[in-house]
């Protein structure tokens, strides 16, 4: 199985190769062995990490993200995995796509209600708390949060904090990542999303997986099984979204006209719609 996974923003592989490698280390321990996984970028878009935290930039940055996962049905994927927290164009291209498209924080906090009475989410950046506390409570997981923050970030700076994944050294994450857990777990947490595509792989490639009891759940690893579950279950001839409703699919017509005049996809690929 072909599973396209989508980075939020332009990550050029020269600057973050230590990333890459540690994000495929992380799908490299939970995949199945027949599955092969293609990490994407966004070739136009946000390059700072930082201005994801602006509402408006990262939502003209979706764009972004539906022009490239758009290209997957086409180039042979058979199911698509979010790999930012923030679910970056997913809804967009689930409406479009016929392929199973699963976000990260959707999947993660679907899993954190059957793992646990109630979760909390751990972030890595301040900015980002109150679109992930906005996002939690749109997709209807308001009253399975603990009431009190929700939603958390480490106190590390953005700036050490990418030293560490950079590096390859995560311990000052990691212990930063536990300590604002703890808190979480006084506040009657059963379970921890580790709530970040940057920060989950360092705890996970580490072997964090729970913390007094209550298990930390890696969105990035959330999103690629159940993109795996999904196609399986796609390729079995059984339905996996449905038409009706929010996502109902365009017809072929409108689809094509669509996204020829908002410029989606290459014209070659248009061509070969």
């Amino acid at each position: 199985m072909k599973i396209w996974c989508q980075l939020p923003i332009c990550m050029p592989k020269e600057v973050y190769r230590s990333y890459y490698d540690l994000l495929m280390q992380d799908y490299n321990l939970f995949k199945d062995n027949g599955t092969e996984v293609t990490i994407k970028d966004v070739s136009t878009g946000i390059v700072s990490p930082e201005l994801i935290s602006y509402l408006g930039f990262r939502m003209i940055n979706d764009t972004e993200n539906i022009k490239s996962m758009l290209r997957a049905e086409s180039e042979g994927y058979e199911a698509i995995a979010g790999a930012c927290y923030f679910d970056t164009g997913i809804k967009g291209v689930r409406a479009l796509a016929s392929i199973p498209v699963v976000g990260a924080a959707e999947a993660s906090m679907h899993l954190a209600c059957i793992m646990g009475n109630s979760f909390a989410v751990v972030t890595s950046e301040p900015a980002w708390v109150k679109e992930m506390e906005y996002h939690l409570k749109e997709l209807g997981f308001g009253h399975f949060a603990i009431s009190h923050k929700p939603v958390r970030s480490l106190t590390l700076s953005l700036e050490e904090f990418v030293k560490c994944m950079m590096s390859g050294n995560f311990d000052a994450v990691i212990k930063n990542f536990i300590e604002v857990s703890r808190g979480c777990l006084e506040d009657d947490a059963e379970v921890i999303i580790a709530g970040c595509g940057l920060l989950s792989p360092m705890l996970t490639t580490r072997g964090v997986t729970e913390i007094e009891g209550a298990p930390i759940i890696d969105p990035m690893v959330v999103s690629l099984k159940f993109a795996e579950l999904m196609g399986s279950v796609a390729k079995a001839g059984i339905k996996v979204k449905s038409t009706r409703g929010l996502f109902s699919l365009p017809s072929s017509e409108n689809r094509l006209k669509g996204l020829k005049e908002l410029r989606l996809l290459h014209q070659k690929q248009l061509g070969d719609q």
